[in-house]
């Protein structure tokens, strides 16, 4: 069974019902994912787990649904995490996504994406935030998900994540991603 602290957050949960929510196509699509992971319910997934099944559900169109073009790319959100390397921009990205009615770039659309990262582009570098601020990038975060699959992995992602009291993967620092991965690569199998 999946320890606590590698559960599904809030934000993800909601997401995924508000998704689920908007076609038949959908909520069939999650049952069988839940069956195919056997497992019971949405909070029975591992974080990797409710990843892979948002990406899957964001790729499943719903006519009439307002995405303007569907959801912003994985690329996009990579590059929005790495913009977001300054106090400035992370402020300026917060008020989008309020002023926009998210609460994450993983709901923005792909026109609503583009939009942000040229805000943030046309921002002045400034002084920018040293690792220990940063979000992790997408490449650290698929690195860990990769190394999470080794029979340890799992155990010792989530021991790391509740000792720095977070609940995912996406609340670590860069540099705490590193030192997560470090851990993963240096532990038996």
């Amino acid at each position: 069974m999946a320890d606590r602290g590698s559960a599904p957050t809030k934000k993800q949960m909601d997401f995924i019902e508000k998704l689920r929510n908007a076609s038949t196509e959908r909520e069939e699509a999650v049952l069988k994912f839940l069956k195919s992971k056997d497992k019971g319910n949405i909070g029975e997934l591992t974080v990797p787990e409710t990843s892979e099944l948002i990406d899957k559900l964001k790729a499943i169109k719903v006519e009439g649904e307002n995405l303007s073009a569907g959801f912003a790319t994985g690329k996009q959100i990579g590059f929005l995490t790495n913009l977001q390397d300054t106090e400035e921009r992370r402020s300026k990205a917060r008020d989008f996504l309020k002023e926009h009615r998210k609460t994450s770039v993983n709901e923005l659309s792909i026109n609503e994406a583009s939009e942000l990262i040229d805000n943030l582009m046309t921002m002045p570098k400034g002084d920018r935030l040293d690792a220990s601020e940063l979000a992790p990038t997408t490449k650290q975060l698929k690195f860990i998900q990769n190394l999470q699959k080794t029979p340890n992995g799992s155990g010792i992602s989530s021991s790391y994540l509740k000792k720095l009291r977070k609940a995912q993967l996406e609340e670590l620092t860069r540099k705490e991603a590193s030192e997560l991965i470090e851990l993963l690569k240096t532990s038996p199998q």
